[in-house]
């Protein structure tokens, strides 16, 4: 027995092919045939049909169906049998039709290379313990739709190796990728989730998530005006959820989390995780819409800090994700401080050429102020030769700070000064602000929480300073049980975090004498440090 022509010029079978309601995937044919229905040997009646024959990067690619998995096509011209390639793939929408349990293998690729003859082809069914059965010769399409093409990877292989020969999102990067169909189903190994989006005033932003993906496979963000973002060079970690999520997968340990530096990004973009894979190009995730972070540095860290990543990690991180985003966002916002005009209380009169200016910032506590005023007023040296300046940094205490001010002023007579920034500008700012309003030859930056034990210690640390190969000087200062703070400060790198931390040799230890004699350290505590104001002035921001 032979088969009639099995051919249809265009996309896949439609339903009217198939006598059933098969799903039309592609256009509708315009020239139709029924499948054939064939009987083994046992009498079991099975069903192909020829969706498309074609010339496709120089092969020869016949696709169809059959309604087993068991039927075996090759390809002849002639009485010669072509050297093809037979692979199986799902057509869910046969099985609908005709009622089968699984469609996972019933459509059929025969993939070959173009024989240099002209002769006629056709295609050769084989049925177990029965004779194989002939189509006659086979008409030819004149391509295959993007869909057709997504059921042979071996097509797409030249076409990904080409992909991931240019740079990502050149201009030959992007030629390779228009070749590539597009795919409505990732294949097995291809996850991903965009989870968030945040957008900076200044026009970057940051977007988070995971991508679960073979090594090398490429995978990258597009947003909605086609700018690329590689996932290779995001920031990526381990995701231990993810990893369990999918353990079934070969590379499901991979680091599947990545965080993602946009250099651009419009106010309410949509980012897609795509994936070019052996079914094309596939949207692994599209998210639109994105929350836009706070204007100072402050809230910005704070949001950024909330994604996810382990402290071992974190410097890594910092250097392409969080100060790309932060690095505008500081210099915007000095930029706007500068034009701030600060307000200055001044409570009495101190002495017109101070040998020294403390400066003590107030954040949130200020309750402190009267136990150091308690001090100061007590020690001659500092009444004669020093200027206080507390400086608030929070202005939502500016009011309470002025009225206990004016109370202090009353009950203690030691004059000082107080400079409201009207804006919150961290530690380091609230010290410098102070400073641009300091008159002494000298600047001790002190914690407001810092409470001195007795008078003269002024005195010796302006004696420590005065020799020209000091930089600066630093105090003892104990915790209220008497045991030490700070004495001195030593630096470590931790391989472990990738950074430098300081700690602090003798905390806890009983004190030194006050007798003890100046000694060298490696650094000293900014909660009291007493630096020359021509020191203090080389020093870049």
């Amino acid at each position: 027995m032979k088969l009639p022509t099995l051919f249809s010029s265009g996309s896949e079978a439609s339903a009217e092919a198939a006598g059933d309601s098969i799903r039309e995937i592609g256009k509708k044919a315009p020239i139709q045939v029924n499948p054939v229905n064939l009987k083994d040997a046992a009498g079991t009646e099975h069903r192909v049909f020829v969706d498309a024959v074609a010339r496709a990067d120089g092969k020869l690619v016949v696709l169809g169906w059959s309604s087993s998995a068991i039927v075996n096509i090759d390809l002849l011209q002639g009485t010669t049998k072509l050297p093809a390639k037979l692979s199986r793939h799902a057509r869910g929408d046969v099985a609908e039709a005709l009622k089968l349990t699984s469609g996972d293998t019933l459509g059929f690729c025969v993939l070959a290379d173009i024989p240099v003859s002209k002769a006629a082809l056709e295609v050769s069914v084989g049925l177990p313990n029965a004779k194989p059965y002939q189509s006659g010769a086979l008409g030819e399409v004149t391509g295959l739709t993007n869909l057709q093409r997504t059921l042979i990877p071996e097509l797409l292989e030249s076409k990904i190796a080409d992909l991931k020969a240019h740079e990502v999102g050149s201009v030959e990067w992007r030629e390779a990728l228009a070749k590539l169909p597009e795919a409505q189903k990732a294949p097995a190994g291809f996850h991903g989730f965009v989870e968030g989006i945040f957008v900076s005033p200044e026009g970057n932003g940051v977007v988070f998530g995971w991508a679960l993906h073979p090594e090398g496979a490429p995978v990258w963000l597009e947003d909605e005006l086609l700018n690329i973002y590689p996932i290779e060079v995001s920031f990526r970690r381990e995701r231990r959820d993810i990893a369990e999520a999918f353990k079934s997968i070969l590379w499901s340990d991979m680091e599947a989390a990545f965080i993602t530096h946009l250099p651009t990004s419009s106010k309410n973009p949509t980012i897609k995780l795509r994936a070019a894979t052996s079914s094309g190009v596939v949207t692994l995730s599209e998210r639109s819409g994105a929350e836009m972070l706070p204007s100072d540095p402050r809230g910005v860290a704070e949001k950024l800090f909330a994604i996810e990543t382990e402290d071992r990690n974190f410097q890594r991180r910092a250097n392409i994700i969080d100060w790309p985003i932060l690095q505008p966002v500081i210099k915007r916002y000095r930029e706007e401080l500068a034009t701030i005009v600060p307000r200055v209380a001044k409570f009495g009169a101190p002495p017109e050429t101070p040998a020294v200016s403390v400066i003590i910032p107030l954040y949130k506590r200020f309750d402190f102020m009267e136990h150091q005023m308690l001090e100061f007023c007590r020690d001659p040296f500092l009444r004669s030769n020093a200027e206080v300046i507390y400086v608030i940094d929070d202005p939502e205490i500016r009011t309470a700070v002025l009225n206990e001010a004016d109370h202090l002023f009353r009950l203690y007579g030691l004059p000082f000064k107080v400079i409201s920034g009207l804006r919150n500008r961290g530690f380091s700012g609230a010290n410098n602000l102070g400073a641009d309003h300091a008159n002494g030859a000298h600047l001790l930056f002190m914690n407001s929480d810092v409470i001195p034990i007795s008078p003269g210690w002024l005195e010796k640390m302006l004696e420590a300073v005065e020799d020209d190969n000091v930089g600066a000087v630093g105090a003892q200062l104990l915790f209220p049980d008497g045991g030490i703070q700070h004495i001195r400060m030593d630096f470590e790198y931790l391989d472990y975090f990738n950074i430098w931390s300081n700690n602090h040799p003798g905390s806890g230890m009983p004190p030194l004498a006050a007798t003890a004699p100046p000694f060298e350290v490696p650094a000293v505590t900014g909660a009291c440090i007493l630096i020359p104001r021509p020191v203090f002035d080389q020093i870049e921001a």
